[in-house]
């Protein structure tokens, strides 16, 4: 199903979308320290990592361009690493059944992730049209290390690996390919890269463990399209059209799947992809799984050098 329609949502709400994946990162620090803070009996050591996080979150709404720099991501990753030591001396039997060193391995990799992801917002707001030039390996690893986030997040629910001969009951199995007429090199908007992110996330969220999610990438006759199809929940027919409004997550899972984002993800998505001048399929059956397909015209400039 093509979507032709017009997004549901307020401009000050249209506007928030660009600091989404950001927010998400923050929201993911914040739950881990709380997680953690309500199995502590020195609850206030994470007061103020959880504190920082907060604030950070509020930055990211008021888009305060002077706190997005490197020096205030590692004073706050420093931060969380004291108040993770510091209870580790005060209780040391979250040492002892590595509930400690457990948060700390997620807090490296989501860290590892957020720098990444503020260097982008950076480069962005300096070049918000510019189509950059990725190598196709880099690209690739870099979604892996998105990946190993997402599954170290997980604390062990399950994991993602990229070889059906590996793959167990509650493995997530991906399948990666991405072709381009710069055989090494692909090019886009630092923005769509975000998009990919998300739809590549709501594929894992919304497919149960043990599912397949297949993601290509093609840049070729001056078109860029992305695929990302999985076998999860799907999506009621009724309400394909209606997935983009912003906050609206289907009917069929909005009570039964737990997530910490807003249902924003898609609203982004499309708002991107239309201001970029593409188009958005979304192709979906409940019980089999959903389909994305993205589109968007290169523009003539691009590859030349």
């Amino acid at each position: 199903m093509k979507i032709t329609k017009e997004i549901k949502a307020s401009e000050e709400e249209i506007e928030s979308l660009e600091m989404h994946s950001v927010v998400n990162i923050i929201s993911v620090i914040s739950s881990q320290l709380q997680l953690l803070q309500m199995e502590s009996d020195y609850p206030k050591l994470l007061d103020a990592a959880i504190n920082r996080a907060m604030a950070f979150a509020d930055a990211s709404h008021s888009k305060d361009k002077s706190v997005f720099n490197l020096e205030s991501l590692n004073e706050f990753e420093n931060l969380v690493n004291r108040s993770l030591a510091e209870l580790s001396k005060k209780q040391p039997e979250l040492k002892d059944d590595s509930k400690v060193s457990e948060y700390s391995n997620i807090m490296k990799s989501v860290f590892e992730v957020f720098e990444v992801r503020l260097k982008e917002i950076v480069q962005r707001w300096e070049y918000p049209d510019a189509w950059i030039p990725f190598s196709v390996d880099n690209f690739v690893d870099d979604f892996k290390e998105f990946f190993y986030a997402m599954e170290k997040n997980s604390q062990g629910r399950y994991k993602i690996i990229y070889n059906i001969a590996e793959q167990d009951e509650k493995d997530y199995l991906v399948n990666f390919a991405i072709n381009s007429e710069g055989e090494e090199i692909i090019h886009m908007p630092l923005i769509l890269k975000d998009v990919i992110r998300d739809l590549i996330a709501n594929a894992r969220k919304y497919t149960p463990p043990g599912g397949d999610i297949t993601i290509g990438i093609s840049q070729k006759d001056e078109v860029f399209k992305f695929v990302v199809e999985d076998t999860g929940y799907g999506i009621p027919e009724d309400e394909i059209g209606k997935v983009v409004d912003y906050g609206y997550r289907a009917s069929n899972v909005k009570d039964t799947v737990r997530t910490m984002g807003g249902g924003f993800g898609l609203t982004k998505a499309y708002h991107v992809i239309d201001q970029l001048g593409g188009e958005m399929w979304i192709d979906s059956e409940v019980g089999s799984g959903t389909k994305m397909t993205v589109q968007i015209p290169i523009p003539e400039h691009v590859g030349d050098g």
